[in-house]
Formats: structure tokens, sequence, C-alpha cells
């Protein structure tokens, strides 16, 4: 038998609108925002609120599910994208194609101080790769993570429906483990586990990690921070947390399964719960979140909880002595609470499938209809027979108690 080849690991880099950068020398603490203006003089991406909402800071990320994305760069550490491919407000202009998009929205008047006007193109490109026309809702969906103060919209969004070229942009070449398994910048460690047998070992390894998927909630919190000594579990280099998986009785999502892609699976099937999941943040936050973020953080007003539960939920929950099972609705305790242990993650979320007489239904009430929190959330799971007879409901909500609840009583009771 022949010897077995060592691949040989790369520095950590990343590649900047598709010239690949050192990092070695950075703290990977810092936003992916502070790396572009601070240390490449990419300016265009600006800081606006730096917490997500605005979208002036928004970047184009390569993933290979999802391809190109738009994702907010101030809530995105520089751990966070080792090894990937970004595209600035600067590197759009060599996309092929993209001249048209520019162009329109000059001759449109779509910018007027111009301080949002790199986040917009941003969520335009992002809606034209590859597809050569959109309608106006598409174009309103796409635009929703960007606020614009002085222009208004409607030069903006005429901008795009005028454009008739699909953007080309060419995926990266596939990496395959360039970088080691920890990294280590200023006083940050990432720890990048790559199956659930190195992430069970380190769980079970002593230190105490902040564990790290998209990061939408953890990264507003913990900005730039001066960690005297921080180990940080990244999640996004276990594939097995990121598939999905059609079972004969159930679908399994890891719980490193973006938004984004749960949003797309919902359109082909789960479409009666899309709107909702299309009202989660933005484009740029459905990029980066995860559903197992989502649950974990334990929010009473989480939207994806109500649907889970009336779906009977179920979490793989992996530790340093191997995985155990825990129905959701046994998940949460109290406010901000679970049942997790200490070295415990959530791996993935398994739902069973709905029979043929079953649908699942889902609402949002909010003050804005876009980028906002629910006031309250409602999920239901109804049994029909005999054409529109219901024989049974399952109802669930966000925001009535200090964690997302089953309704218990039986409304169809005699």
């Amino acid at each position: 038998m022949g010897k077995k080849i060592k691949r040989k690991l790369e520095e950590p880099h990343v590649l900047v609108n598709f010239e690949k950068i050192l990092i070695n020398k950075f703290d990977s603490n810092i936003s992916v925002l502070n790396f572009l203006r601070n240390h490449r003089d990419l300016v265009g991406t600006k800081e606006g609120c730096s917490e997500g909402d605005c979208g002036a800071c928004s970047i184009l990320i390569y993933d290979k599910e999802l391809k190109y994305s738009p994702i907010n760069s101030c809530i995105l550490k520089l751990g966070q994208i080792i090894g990937k491919n970004i595209i600035t407000i600067e590197g759009v202009s060599q996309l092929k194609n993209s001249e048209s998009l520019l162009s329109s929205l000059y001759d449109q008047g779509a910018s007027q101080c111009g301080f949002c006007t790199p986040g917009f193109v941003i969520a335009a490109t992002a809606l034209k790769i590859d597809q050569p026309k959109v309608n106006e809702k598409q174009v309103h969906d796409g635009l929703s993570g960007n606020l614009c103060r002085c222009t208004g919209y409607r030069p903006i969004i005429d901008a795009i429906l005028e454009t008739k070229e699909k953007i080309i942009i060419p995926n990266p070449k596939k990496k395959q483990n360039v970088f080691g398994s920890k990294l280590s910048f200023g006083k940050t460690t990432f720890f990048y586990p790559r199956s659930a047998n190195d992430l069970r070992k380190l769980l079970g390894s002593g230190k105490d990690f902040t564990p790290l998927a998209g990061g939408t909630d953890w990264n507003l919190e913990s900005a730039d921070q001066d960690f005297d000594k921080h180990d940080i579990l990244f999640l996004n280099e276990i594939d097995e947390m990121k598939d999905i998986k059609i079972k004969k009785n159930s679908i399994e999502f890891g719980a490193s399964v973006t938004l984004k892609r749960f949003e797309n699976f919902c359109l082909k099937y789960l479409p009666t719960v899309t709107e909702t999941i299309n009202r989660f943040g933005s484009p740029q936050i459905r990029s980066a979140a995860t559903i197992g973020g989502n649950i974990a953080t334990s929010s009473p007003i989480g939207d994806l909880a109500p649907i889970f539960l009336v779906m009977g939920a179920k979490l793989h929950i992996l530790g340093k002595k191997g995985l155990r099972k825990i129905l959701l609705k046994d998940f949460y305790i109290g406010y901000r609470k679970n049942k997790l242990k200490s070295k415990e993650i959530i791996f993935k979320i398994e739902l069973p499938k709905l029979g043929k007489k079953q649908k699942v239904f889902s609402w949002k009430l909010s003050k804005r209809y876009d980028q906002d929190i629910s006031t309250i959330s409602l999920a239901a799971k109804i049994e029909v027979e005999k054409g529109e007879k219901i024989n049974d409901v399952i109802l669930a909500a966000g925001g009535v108690a200090a964690t997302p609840t089953i309704m218990k009583k039986n409304l169809f009771s005699n």
C-alpha cells in the first residue's frame, strides 16, 4: 500500500475580490467590516447601525450551498470567513454584466447622499446573480435589509427592475481543509472541528468554549471586545451540521443550516410557513443565522420555535458523552433558559413528516413588516378529514409567556 499523502496546510487567508489576503497577523475577533475598512482600505463598505439592520455594511460571501449571498460584515468575525471568498462594492465592477445594473442605478438617480448606496448595490447584485429578470416582490424582499434616508426606494426599485442582464460570478475553486484545526490571532483562538467526532473530543477537552456559527446574536454583544483570552468553537466546518436529510418518516436539519437554506426548503416542502421565514431579519441575516442558533438562544419571541413546536420537533444534542435527544417542547425551562448542559450543543433538529391530512400554518405580528422582532407569533398544525372539516389542531405561540408555548386548551373540545 502506498503512503498516505499529507496535504500541506496553507497559511490562513481570505479572498477579497478574488485576491488572496493572509490574515495571520490580525486579531480574528475584529469584525469583517473593520478588517476591510481599516486594514484593506476598502472604505466603500460603510458602518451605519453596526447591528445588522441598515445594510450599509453589506458584502457578498460565497457558500457552496447558496453560492453568493449578501451578508452583514459588521456582525461577522474575521475568524468566520477564513478560506472564503467575499466581494465588496469595490469588486462588483469586476463582475461580468454588472455594468448594466450600475448604469441603470445611475440613470434612475438612485443615489443622493450615497452613504447607503454601496449596500443597495450589493443587495441588487445578489438579486441579479444568475437570473436576468426579477419581479417587484422579489426586489422588495431583496432590499428589505437595506435602509435609505434620502433617495427614496422607488428609483432603486425601478433601476433593478429595468436591468435585464443577469450578473455572473465565477465560483472559487473548491477548497479542502486548506487551514488548520486551531488558529490563534491576538487574544482570540478559533477551533475548527470538521466532524462530529472532532466536536465531541473538543467538548470533552475541559476547555470553556463559546460556540459560534452565524453569530448574528452573539456578535452583537461581543463587537470588537478586548478579550483577555477567548476560545471560540466554530461550527460551520462540520458538513453534517449543514446537511438536510429527508428520511422516510422525518427530516433532519443540521443545526448550522442557515435560515436562507431553510427558507428555500420551505418554499418547496412547507410553503404555508414561508411568509414567516421570509420576514425573519433580512436576506443578509438569513444568509448567516442558523436554525440551531435560533433555537438555542431560547428567546420567547424566536420565530422558528412555534413552527417547530407544533410539528413535534426533536433536538439531537451533542456532548462529551455523545448524543442525546429531547423534544423541543421539553427544552425550554424559563426566560432565555433551556436544558442544555455544560459543554453541550444542538447538533441536529428532527422534524416528523406531515401526514397526508395534516397542514402547518404560521403568522407573525410585528410593529414593522420587515426587519423586526415578533410582538406575537403563532403556528398551527391541523388535521383535516372529509374535505375541510378540522379533526384536530395544535397551536403554539411566541411572545405570550417566558418561553415559546404550546397552547394547552383544546379549542375544539366539547
